[in-house]
């Protein structure tokens, strides 16, 4: 675990009750927990667990029933989390730079910045669910890498210039719900908020539609619809942002070289993902239909938390 500067260690103590002395204890406790669930195989490394138990703020109960989401999603719905191995295709996506994580810049109140840039990719040659599975790896990267990330969270700029209907038809509702679930219960990351860049107006309308379906059902951060670069800095600070963005914080260029890095240096991580997952047959508990939450047949068993 590396040493925080002394103004994120008070954010991560008085925010998430992360108590340096006790994480050593807690790491026992959930290792000892999964190595006792028969159907579970999880990651049990201390930077990994690290990560998701700063997700739940330390709470021991949340961050068991994050492991078995994480894993028990890989398991049962592959298609968004598919192909999860540092290619020669994950790094060409990420080298059209739809997803930027600044390794520098912060916001104010010390929350990561991630950029998304959807529209650069086009839909005929990369599919949707292929940008899910290299956001899913970047994400869990960050996490693993980025204190402020982990500790405060992420602010997302959605910025939608040049998408369009092609894009989001590649995003029908089941799809979306899957990837927003992964998002929600599974992911190390905290999205804090979502700051909605130059939408078209029909996707605007998609995106309101999309929440409004799921919103009963889905926790989602706040989403904020600006117009323009103006407009977002009286969210984020200007000089927080990289230059392309009208700021002072580094080039794009410079955040996708960062990135490859990061996931050339991970390619084994990923290699034995393979090994991790879930063996439903042997899972104790209850089975609980999940027909109403994806709206695909089959089942979804509750955790049993020990």
């Amino acid at each position: 675990m590396r040493l925080l500067p002394p103004e994120l260690a008070k954010i991560a103590r008085e925010e998430l009750n992360e108590f340096p002395e006790r994480i050593p204890q807690d790491l026992i406790i959930l290792r000892t927990w999964i190595y006792q669930q028969r159907h579970l195989r999880a990651r049990t490394s201390a930077d990994f667990l690290i990560a998701l138990l700063r997700r739940c703020r330390y709470s021991l109960e949340q961050t068991k029933q994050r492991i078995d989401d994480f894993f028990t999603f890989h398991s049962t719905y592959p298609e968004i989390v598919m192909h999860r191995r540092v290619t020669e295709k994950i790094l060409t996506i990420n080298r059209l730079g739809i997803q930027y994580f600044p390794e520098f810049p912060r916001c104010s109140d010390h929350a990561a910045i991630m950029i998304s840039r959807m529209g650069d990719c086009c839909p005929k040659r990369y599919h949707m669910r292929e940008i899910m599975a290299y956001d899913s790896m970047v994400m869990e990267l960050i996490a693993l890498e980025n204190d402020n990330a982990a500790i405060v969270g992420i602010c997302q700029i959605l910025d939608m210039t040049n998408m369009n209907v092609e894009h989001a038809a590649q995003l029908d509702s089941g799809l979306f719900r899957k990837w927003w679930y992964w998002t929600n219960y599974c992911c190390p990351l905290r999205i804090n908020v979502i700051y909605c860049l130059n939408a078209p107006k029909e996707i605007q309308n998609w995106m309101t539609l999309m929440k409004t379906l799921h919103a009963r059902r889905e926790t989602f951060p706040p989403m904020f619809m600006v117009n323009s670069l103006e407009e977002l800095y009286k969210y984020i600070p200007q000089k927080c942002l990289p230059e392309e963005y009208g700021g002072l914080n580094g080039h794009l260029h410079e955040c996708v070289s960062y990135t490859e890095d990061l996931l050339k240096s991970y390619r084994d991580y990923f290699e034995d993902e393979g090994n991790y997952g879930t063996i439903e047959p042997l899972r104790r508990g209850d089975i609980v239909p999940y027909e109403a939450e994806f709206g695909a047949e089959g089942s979804f068993r509750k955790l049993m938390i020990d």
